[in-house]
């Protein structure tokens, strides 16, 4: 068997391994009225598919978007966001893994693989296990695994990913996400493990597999940017990142 690789890949979910832009606004729409009682008109932002797509960009993670954008409370938000799982696997619209991302994963496999993602870990496991990819992935990290307030971009669910990965500690992570969010929990993680004593290097590569990343807008930047799945193997390759 040939040695595992030094480096861990920790993955976003939601636009870097699968598309699930259509199930996360169809299940929105769905929550934020009947956890609610209010009409779908009282949320403009949630008007149509891409005003939601093209709000959603704008914050940092789904608590800024039903604080600030929506007007709900911290208890609220706390609420709403404990509902999200059930809502999430109730829904049956379909998702799917990016064409060829599993073939670079199981091309990565001495390199270890974990999720940390801001969706339900019921929904993402799921998901990982139909596409036969459940077996690469040693640690899956959703909203649900970690506090509330602990979501990204604070490190919390990427500590608790190389955690529940165990020894061997890795020497370097490669955060691959499609959002700015992504880029500054690699950041944030990168000095929490300096905090720990830990010798590790935190490379951050944005994927741009759907319309309307721009990692260009960003004010994080990441490392490298991948346009689809064999540019990101590419990349990997050219770096010597695995």
């Amino acid at each position: 068997m040939p040695p595992i690789s030094a480096t861990t890949f920790i993955w976003d979910f939601d636009g870097t391994l699968a598309d699930t832009r259509l199930r996360n606004y169809q299940v929105s729409c769905r929550l934020l009225t009947e956890a609610t009682g209010r009409r779908l008109e009282e949320f403009p932002a949630l008007a149509t598919f891409e005003s939601f797509e093209r709000t959603q960009r704008g914050y940092v993670n789904w608590r800024q978007l039903l604080t600030r954008e929506l007007g709900f409370t911290e208890a609220e938000t706390d609420r709403l966001g404990g509902l999200w799982s059930r809502y999430q696997l109730a829904d049956t619209t379909p998702v799917a893994v990016f064409d060829g991302l599993g073939q670079v994963i199981r091309t990565l496999g001495r390199a270890r693989h974990g999720v940390v993602s801001q969706n339900a870990r019921a929904h993402i496991v799921r998901t990982l296990e139909e596409a036969g990819l459940a077996p690469l992935f040693g640690a899956v990290i959703g909203y649900d695994s970690v506090r509330l307030t602990g979501q990204k971009p604070a490190p919390d669910g990427f500590l608790a990913c190389v955690d529940a990965l165990g020894p061997p500690a890795p020497t370097r992570i490669v955060s691959v996400g499609d959002h700015e969010t992504d880029v500054r929990c690699a950041r944030n993680t990168q000095a929490a493990l300096a905090e720990r004593g830990a010798a590790c290097e935190v490379v951050a590569i944005a994927v741009r597999f759907v319309d309307g990343v721009d990692p260009a807008s960003w004010a994080a930047q990441p490392d490298h940017v991948a346009h689809d799945p064999a540019e990101l193997l590419d990349l990997v390759r050219e770096q010597r990142l695995a």
